[in-house]
């Protein structure tokens, strides 16, 4: 028997493997997992300068994979005002008071996380946020409030003279400007394209403040129990985003990080094209033309073969692309992000299978962001039209947040091997059924339930969409588990929970499948790497409201313990 450089025994395996079964002890050499078994077994491993750690019965996992952060963003919000908790106006005054008064003039003042939906002036009113609510405590700066979902913005008056913008700007293709009764802007930017109107002159981040950045986030993913992740969207498309926190010098970062082998967590990076927010067939392969991809000598720890597109928005601005009409705004259900206002929905939906297949020719994997029903259907069938048209290995295409779409389209996944990557965050309005009513109406024979569709046979990775905070992955699969909303408290249609297993599969061996890395990673496995995490206490037989509460005592990443608490 080979001497093992760790030993972990007397604990409680899970393997994720086919079965999911349950071992005691694990033997790890050069970063590799070399024996998985009994105590006994492994104990065969330890020789004289073996690392024998004592798992006192805790419970071991294969280290967590999020399928969809935006760690570029999220590394990002922390140097922003959070806002996520601003109730009132007043607080809200107070808080940009504050920053002001410690920003030199002119600089810009970035703010995060807000909802104007909760502000209670505004909800009195029936009203959003404009600019006129914060230019009294704005005087001298430029400033910009993200909303909650990274999607919108609002911003002050400053910010409106800075980007050049006033009531003759018209709507860049996919997002609103948003106008008050004499038609001058209201700070209003509804959307991606709209939202980099109001960015693109701010200062951006160097390589080495986005390395700094990554390399503290990588830490914070660590002490979640994550060893990878995947990278949202990160490229051209989002140069003129912000600050630049996922452009392309992201890429470079990650690059040079890995180069210095300051990496804690394995990167995927879905390559994200656009100009100035706006995406299109021309841009897309003017983008694939020019950008010089980085060499990547170790595709285990950082690679790109992902393409990025947005086909629509979100369901709560009305911007996601629905068969039907919004139940609170009657002739209005949602389209697509593609071709201008006027563009008839053939047009649209030929444009978005024109990138799908430009893309999927190139060899890239597509991920495409599809959130309404109309979204996931042509999303869906712009893949099945790609592998039918060039047909070759499996590219295994698949679907951000569209778990609303309906059943034959899941059915139709299922036959072509395409995956669904979700977030059952308990704070989305995954759960918040009276919310999702009132807006969509009960959309999709679904509606958000992952039992259903794994049943169908679809392969679903988990994710947080993280842009300003990371919801533990704990946390999701009770959300899944339990599907009790952390809004209302209610459960919303508990016979389409799933079980905790396929709680764990999602973020586990199902994102290492997304990744095509689930012969690397994702279970307990002899030739696999020693990607683990060892929690407080067992999952399996909590309760599933406790599920959530469980901490990461242990990370442990290529073999080497990357977090212990």
């Amino acid at each position: 028997m080979a001497a093992a450089d760790t030993v972990f025994i007397n604990g409680k395996v899970a393997t994720v493997d086919r079965h999911f079964s349950f071992k005691r002890a694990i033997a790890v050499k050069n970063g590799w997992i070399i024996d998985v078994g009994e105590d006994e077994e492994i104990a065969a491993h330890i020789g004289p300068q073996t690392q024998v750690i004592d798992l006192r019965g805790k419970l071991i996992l294969p280290a967590a994979h999020d399928s969809h952060v935006h760690i570029g963003w999220l590394s990002d919000s922390w140097q922003c005002l959070n806002c996520s908790a601003v109730r009132t106006l007043s607080e809200l005054h107070q808080r940009l008071r504050e920053r002001a008064a410690a920003t030199p003039p002119g600089e810009w003042i970035r703010a995060c996380g807000l909802n104007p939906a909760v502000i209670a002036e505004c909800a009195a009113q029936n009203r959003s946020l404009t600019r006129q609510d914060i230019d009294p405590v704005t005087p001298e700066h430029p400033a910009i409030l993200v909303l909650w979902d990274g999607h919108s913005c609002v911003v002050n008056g400053n910010a409106l003279a800075n980007a050049g913008i006033t009531c003759a700007t018209p709507d860049p293709i996919g997002g609103h400007i948003g106008k008050d009764s004499n038609g001058e802007p209201d700070g209003n930017f509804l959307d991606i394209p709209a939202l980099q109107l109001v960015t693109q002159n701010m200062p951006r981040l160097t390589v080495e403040q986005l390395k700094q950045n990554f390399i503290a986030a990588q830490r914070f993913m660590n002490r979640e129990g994550y060893a990878s992740y995947t990278e949202g969207a990160m490229g051209p498309g989002e140069n003129t985003r912000e600050v630049g926190a996922a452009g392309e010098l992201g890429i470079t970062a990650y690059r040079q990080l890995q180069d210095e082998g300051k990496l804690t967590a394995r990167v995927s990076v879905a390559f994200y094209c656009a100009d100035k927010g706006v995406q299109s067939y021309e841009i897309l392969k003017r983008d694939l033309d020019n950008y010089t991809f980085p060499a990547f000598p170790d595709r285990n720890w950082f690679d790109c073969h992902t393409v990025k597109i947005f086909c629509d928005g979100v369901p709560m601005s009305h911007t996601a692309w629905m068969n039907q009409d919004y139940a609170d705004r009657p002739g209005c259900s949602g389209r697509s992000v593609f071709c201008g206002p006027t563009a008839t929905q053939e047009e649209q939906v030929q444009e978005l299978h024109k990138m799908i297949l430009l893309a999927h020719e190139r060899g890239f994997q597509l991920a495409v962001h599809a959130v309404g029903d109309r979204a996931v259907k042509e999303t869906i069938n712009g893949f099945v039209n790609a592998i039918q048209t060039c047909p070759g290995p499996d590219r295994r295409h698949y679907v951000l947040h569209g778990s609303m779409g309906d059943r034959e389209d899941f059915v139709k996944a299922a036959k072509y091997r395409l995956l669904l990557s979700e977030q059952p965050s308990p704070s989305g309005s995954a759960y918040d059924y009276e919310r999702r009513a009132q807006t969509c109406g009960i959309k999709g024979e679904i509606c958000k339930g992952l039992k259903d569709i794994i049943d169908l046979g679809v392969v679903v990775a988990g994710g947080s969409d993280g842009i300003m905070d990371l919801v533990n992955w704990r946390q999701m699969v009770q959300a899944a588990v339990t599907r009790k909303s952390a809004s209302s408290g209610k459960v919303i249609r508990p016979e389409l929970a799933i079980s905790v297993e396929d709680g764990v599969r999602m973020y586990t061996i199902n994102a290492a499948w997304q990744e095509f890395q689930e012969h690397v990673r994702g279970s307990i496995e002899v030739g696999k790497v020693a990607d683990f995490q060892v929690l407080d206490r067992d999952i399996f037989s909590v309760a599933h409201e406790d599920i959530g509460a469980s901490e990461v005592l242990m990370t442990m990443v290529d073999g080497k313990i990357v977090w212990q608490k």
